[in-house]
């Protein structure tokens, strides 16, 4: 018997409304969906997202696939996941859901190349979704770049001076999960001159959105996870 097809689908940012037309299709004809489990045992928001979709018929699966930086308990849960949708895969289609868009910077994508090395057959498509940077700059009505102009998207999560390069390089940067060094990240603006032409915005698509264009008002505080930094040019004067 062939094996079902999974569907690795990125559902946007946190807007239902930004969900694309094939992930909607797609989330309305399988019978298994897998998301990340949620912190604590809390609902994840990959699941929140498409909370609409799921019926009396839908099994829901959460994965556990901690937030760790311990590579051999990564690898762990990534080859249980695997494991999990490959013994679904035997009678059935079935989709994993996760925030933003799948291929970029996903837990799906360790669990793609998981199930590629179990079994070379395995049919997988992947749905790309909006992206919370994308969706940031529309909130914003802020180009991400234009004409010749590089942008540079990085998670914030290197060392200072690392991200002090890339600053001081490039017109155009999204700051991927800024909280945790976001005192950091505002001082080397401030050096930069790039304060005024620097936007926060966090939970994007959420109802908990935050949108801050004074970065000042966010030093020394307690940021969401969720958060990032888009960076232009200088202001003109």
């Amino acid at each position: 018997m062939a094996l079902g097809r999974l569907y690795g689908i990125g559902v946007g940012p946190g807007d239902p409304e930004l969900l694309t037309r094939k992930a909607y299709r797609i989330l309305q004809e399988v019978e298994v969906i897998f998301t990340p489990q949620g912190k604590k045992g809390r609902e994840s928001q990959a699941l929140t997202i498409i909370k609409e979709l799921i019926t009396e018929n839908t099994t829901v699966i959460p994965l556990d696939l901690p937030m760790t930086q311990d590579q051999a308990i990564l690898e762990k849960a990534w080859q249980e996941g695997a494991s999990q949708i490959y013994k679904v895969l035997q009678t059935k289609d079935c989709a994993f859901v996760t925030i933003g868009d799948s291929l970029l910077y996903s837990t799906y994508g360790y669990l793609l190349q998981a199930l590629q090395k179990k079994d070379k057959n395995i049919v997988i498509e992947s749905v790309p979704g909006i992206t919370s940077f994308s969706a940031a700059a529309s909130r914003l009505n802020v180009t991400l770049a234009e004409g010749k102009e590089p942008l540079v998207i990085i998670p914030a999560l290197g060392e200072t001076e690392e991200l002090r390069t890339y600053i001081e390089s490039f017109p155009n940067l999204v700051l991927l999960k800024a909280a945790s060094s976001f005192d950091e990240i505002y001082k080397i603006l401030e050096d930069e001159g790039r304060l005024s032409s620097s936007y926060f915005i966090s939970r994007c698509g959420m109802a908990e959105e935050h949108i801050e264009k004074d970065l000042s008002k966010l030093q020394g505080k307690k940021l969401d996870y969720l958060s990032l930094l888009l960076v232009k040019k200088e202001a003109k004067a």
